[in-house]
């Protein structure tokens, strides 16, 4: 993205944190205790969030993030989604840079307007699409290259938190691997199927989606807020094999076939029925070679701001743009308009069948 570099003054950049809420108290505490930049505070409406953030982050507090005008060099938002556009734009135009919690707007219209905003003041914009910073991402979209990937499957499960209920799984979890998958394919995405669930209120709470794109690819991507238990997974098949990412436990899994069977010297479909029973007992060490690897542990959310910090200070460029965020946005867009237009016509979930009928009306 364009910057003025000579636009900076200071020893450091001077930070604030709009939002005092979960995500926005994470990002105070780490900016807090990063001699990078220097914590103005944080901004929230909420009396009680103002006082958590003064009692227990030892943090001076604001009703209004406009009373920094002239205060802060960059601004974290980690408000409810339907605030991005009004934040980001005011703080844009008046020369603040921002770090952008994902998604980075409600609308791609107003996506489009942040975007625009930040070119014309040669501001950053930069959007928290944490993942990219995961480790073991990292890790992983070293061993594969881009033209060479052919499917791709992706979980984000959770238990129900009460948090980012503004917004449905589709734009709170399943983005995060959209994301992911839109900077590992190299092709645009041609067509997009989904289905989705209401199930605890107005917005979705369970999502399925398939995305082709143009050169073949095919992505599979689950998300859901009501699930048993925790799950952040995804599989990467490519021509050289099979790549397992684990974003919780930080493992990425690499598995492809030994040389003779990679290239159809050695086929098990050939053997006799006897030795072909046995295949089995040496899947793992016979024919295909499967290997663990332990990313090394870092906090994804640190170096995130970290690079917010130096693009600030030097105008370098980041790893998620407001460019990139709204290609996440249009394409998780795209998924909610296949939820509404595949949402049975008459619905076994009752918060869905209620919510349906209040549009209608």
């Amino acid at each position: 993205m364009s910057h003025n570099p000579h636009v900076f003054v200071g020893p450091k950049p001077r930070i604030g944190v709009i939002g005092g809420g979960h995500l926005g108290r994470i990002h105070a505490k780490l900016a807090a205790a990063n001699p990078a930049c220097e914590l103005i505070g944080v901004a929230d409406p909420s009396d009680a969030s103002r006082q958590f953030v003064q009692d227990q982050l030892n943090t001076a507090a604001i009703t209004n993030y406009r009373e920094w005008l002239g205060a802060v060099d960059g601004v974290i938002v980690a408000a409810p989604t339907f605030l991005h556009h009004e934040i980001g734009l005011w703080c844009l135009n008046h020369g603040i840079h921002v770090l952008m919690e994902k998604p980075v707007a409600s609308t791609l219209t107003e996506a489009n307007q942040l975007v625009s905003a930040a070119k014309s003041n040669h501001r950053t914009l930069q959007v928290g699409h944490v993942e990219r910073f995961n480790p073991a991402w990292r890790l992983a979209s070293s061993q594969f290259s881009s033209n060479s990937i052919r499917y791709i499957e992706a979980s984000r499960e959770g238990t129900y938190t009460g948090r980012s209920t503004d917004i449905g799984i589709v734009m709170d979890l399943m983005i995060h691997d959209i994301d992911l998958i839109l900077s590992a394919v190299d092709a645009p995405v041609e067509s997009v199927a989904a289905y989705g669930w209401n199930v605890l209120g107005k917005t979705e709470d369970f999502a399925t989606a398939s995305l082709c794109f143009r050169n073949g690819t095919i992505a599979n991507l689950r998300a859901s807020r009501v699930a048993v238990s925790p799950r952040r997974t995804m599989q990467v098949f490519t021509d050289e094999g099979l790549t397992e990412i684990d974003f919780a436990t930080n493992s990425v899994t690499q598995t492809a076939a030994v040389e003779d069977v990679a290239d159809g010297s050695r086929q098990a479909d050939e053997l006799p029925a006897e030795l072909r029973a046995k295949v089995k007992d040496s899947l793992f060490s016979d024919w295909l070679n499967r290997v663990e690897q332990k990313a090394t542990p870092a906090n994804a959310i640190e170096q995130e701001q970290m690079e917010f910090f130096q693009s600030i200070q030097t105008g370098s460029s980041v790893t998620v743009t407001g460019e990139q965020g709204c290609q996440a946005l249009e394409v998780a867009s795209r998924i909610l308009d296949q939820i509404a237009m595949n949402q049975p016509i008459r619905s076994i979930i009752p918060a869905a069948d209620r919510f349906r009928k209040t549009k209608a009306a």
